[in-house]
């Protein structure tokens, strides 16, 4: 018999207390008729001998691995107590038996009601079928059974197993919103053989109690209690492999997830979206009734691990607060294949490499790395790229806010059939409300310990801001910068521009030399427009891919630089002696949320910039960023209309 407990806390679909309820019905009745044709039959009182086995030994369970059920050998004696006594006899037998499984498990009034009556019925239903096929009567009292009794017995058993498992399988796929078929398939199929042996030890019952009765049971009872201690044990080892795994696939699990976030965490603004896309592609992936555990297994750690390959990518790239230049982009698009590549070297049980590398493709064939379209994309992918889009459209960007659901629906609506799956579209836009965190999830001790490290850093920036030395360094030079700004306000050249800095920022800076670079989107680097001081020729030479070399870095990070080592900017050869620059302060100029230059100062000591010297020129960076951007427009201006050089990209001022 199969005790199989439905979860109270399962939540019951609607349909599901209506099949209870008709189910409970029938099987009440079926019972309360087997009563009333025992009442009145001369059936012997050795079938209450059966009866106690039958619930004796339903207390010797096995529990089934992996699966909420238990075997037992309650089976063979309520088989034998059919074939000896008729149907109503098992029926009454069985239906007791539920009753004390029902209190053994603590069900609920409804399930207990529902397990009396399903055992009862299909006992029942089994039981007049085998006497109907057979034309027979109850073998206690007729003759030696003719050898088609095995055929009609297994009819028996197959119509008893049909019935009683797949009634419960019915209330459990129901109350999971489930399929029928995959339930009975994972949790009963693999228990027929049992029922199969359960029958032929029956059939032992019944031959050796018609011919010594109840010698015959004092026989077989040993033998069946060491085919139940086996068995437990057997299964007991089972259950503790399957435990061990389990364990297993969690560390395996946490340890993904852990890299995740921490590759996660690296952006504030897309904080814990790897988590967020886990729970909502899992979700979708239920709701489109993907119920393959390898295929779940393999979206759940692919959804965590699917921005991996990001790490390849220039920060400046997956933080600019832009549109993508035609390069950035070609960069961002190699992210899949190189996730799916780092990937490929941990020996995953589950597919995860092919939903990485091709989250990133389209419906119609236009997406990335390899142009699939249609179902040659893998299914995981698929539903993982809606996701993964409506959670970004739902969150802030560096280029932009976070729109409302209502908006990201629209667009994900709008791609249906040309980037994304029909289908799993209309799934989502169904089950969105229900599949995806209405919050942020609890914070990931990982991304927890990232932010607060970060916070203390932005307390202790602001603390030592609160206090800087140097006001009449500072007054002096917010003094000369505005008068500068407001000098240059008309038809400066960065040539001009320049030239006052440098004259200017000595008087704040103590410096050897400086440079101003420039950004150049289209070509990803940045280059010297103007130098000054000490190897004034070295500096103009020095150009660089954004995010190498001193001023790429600052330009890409949008942050400070204090005492570099001037050779990593400078060519080889430059020059040599008591001039030979040692340090570097340089600090990118930001006009808005657009980057417009890179201050370089240079110094031939060695750490000669202080964090004093940071701050004051931080203060002073607005300025000297607006008087940039409209140099620069002015350069620009006068070379379009052809007055003039062209932008003079390499200025040297020579001096001390």
């Amino acid at each position: 018999m199969s005790e199989t407990r439905a979860s109270s806390s399962a939540a019951i679909a609607w349909a599901a207390p209506a099949f209870i309820t008709a189910v409970s019905v029938c099987g009440v009745a079926a019972v309360g008729f087997s009563v009333r044709v025992l009442v009145g039959s001369n059936v012997p009182s050795q079938w209450l001998l059966f009866a106690i086995l039958t619930i004796a030994s339903g207390m010797l369970t096995v529990k089934i691995p992996s699966i909420d059920t238990r075997f037992c050998l309650a089976e063979a004696f309520a088989f034998a107590s059919v074939l000896l006594f008729g149907p109503e006899v098992g029926a009454l037998t069985l239906a007791l038996d539920g009753l004390r499984v029902s209190h053994r498990w603590k069900m609920n009034a409804q399930q207990t009601v529902f397990n009396f009556a399903n055992l009862g019925l299909s006992m029942w239903l089994s039981g007049t079928l085998f006497f109907y096929t057979s034309g027979t009567g109850p073998l206690f009292r007729q003759g030696t059974p003719s050898a088609t009794i095995v055929v009609h017995l297994a009819i028996m058993t197959a119509a008893y197993f049909a019935v009683n498992s797949g009634l419960t399988a019915t209330v459990i796929a129901l109350s999971r919103r489930a399929p029928v078929m995959p339930v009975w398939r994972e949790a009963y199929w693999p228990l027929l053989p049992s029922y199969l042996a359960g029958a032929s030890v029956a059939l032992l019952l019944v031959l050796a109690f018609r011919e010594v009765q109840f010698t015959a049971i004092a026989l077989i009872l040993p033998l069946l209690l060491i085919c139940y201690l086996t068995l437990r044990s057997s299964f007991g080892r089972l259950e503790d492999s399957k435990l061990h795994v389990e364990q297993l696939n969690r560390l395996l699990l946490s340890t993904v997830e852990t890299l995740a976030t921490a590759i996660d965490a690296k952006d504030e603004v897309t904080h814990d979206h790897v988590r967020r896309v886990q729970m909502g592609t899992l979700g979708l992936a239920r709701e489109l009734g993907v119920t393959d555990a390898d295929i779940l297994k393999a979206i759940e750690a692919a959804a965590l691990l699917h921005d991996t390959g990001k790490i390849a990518v220039p920060e400046h790239i997956l933080n600019k607060p832009g549109k993508l230049t035609a390069s950035e982009f070609e960069k961002m698009k190699r992210h899949a294949p190189i996730g799916a590549q780092i990937l490929s070297s941990i020996d995953f049980p589950y597919p995860v490499v092919p939903i990485v590398r091709h989250h990133h493709e389209n419906w119609d064939g236009t997406g990335y790395p390899d142009g699939l379209h249609g179902t040659n994309i893998p299914l995981g992918a698929r539903i993982l790229s809606v996701v993964d889009c409506f959670d970004a459209l739902t969150s802030d960007r560096p280029y932009r806010r976070r729109m409302t659901e209502a908006q990201a629906l629209q667009i994900i609506v709008e791609r249906r059939g040309t980037m994304y799956d029909p289908a799993i579209v209309d799934a989502f836009v169904a089950a969105h409300e229900r599949i995806m965190p209405a919050s942020d999830p609890t914070p990931h001790p990982v991304a927890r310990a990232i932010g607060e490290a970060r916070s203390q850093d932005r307390d202790g920036e602001r603390v030592e801001a609160a206090g800087v030395p140097g006001a009449g360094n500072l007054a002096d030079g917010l003094l000369a910068i505005t008068s500068l700004s407001r000098a240059l306000g008309g038809d400066a050249r960065l040539s001009d521009v320049g030239a006052l800095l440098w004259m200017i920022l000595g008087r704040i800076v103590p410096s050897d030399a400086m440079a101003i670079f420039l950004p150049d989107e289209e070509r990803d680097h940045v280059a010297v427009c103007f130098a000054a001081g000490a190897d004034a020729g070295s500096i103009a030479a020095i150009r660089r891919p954004l995010g190498a070399g001193i001023a790429g870095w600052v330009a890409a990070n949008r942050r400070a630089a204090v005492n570099a080592d001037p050779s990593l900017d400078l060519p080889l050869g430059a020059v040599r002696g008591p001039q030979t620059l040692r340090s570097c302060l340089a600090l990118p100029l930001v006009d808005g949320e657009g980057l417009v230059a890179v201050l370089a100062l240079y110094s031939s000591d060695v750490s000669a910039f202080s964090s004093d010297h940071v701050r004051l020129l931080e203060l002073l960076a607005p300025r000297l960023a607006a008087s940039l951007s409209r140099a620069t427009a002015e350069d620009e201006t006068l070379a379009d209309a052809g007055a003039g050089a062209p932008p003079a990209r390499l200025k040297l001022v020579k001096g001390a």
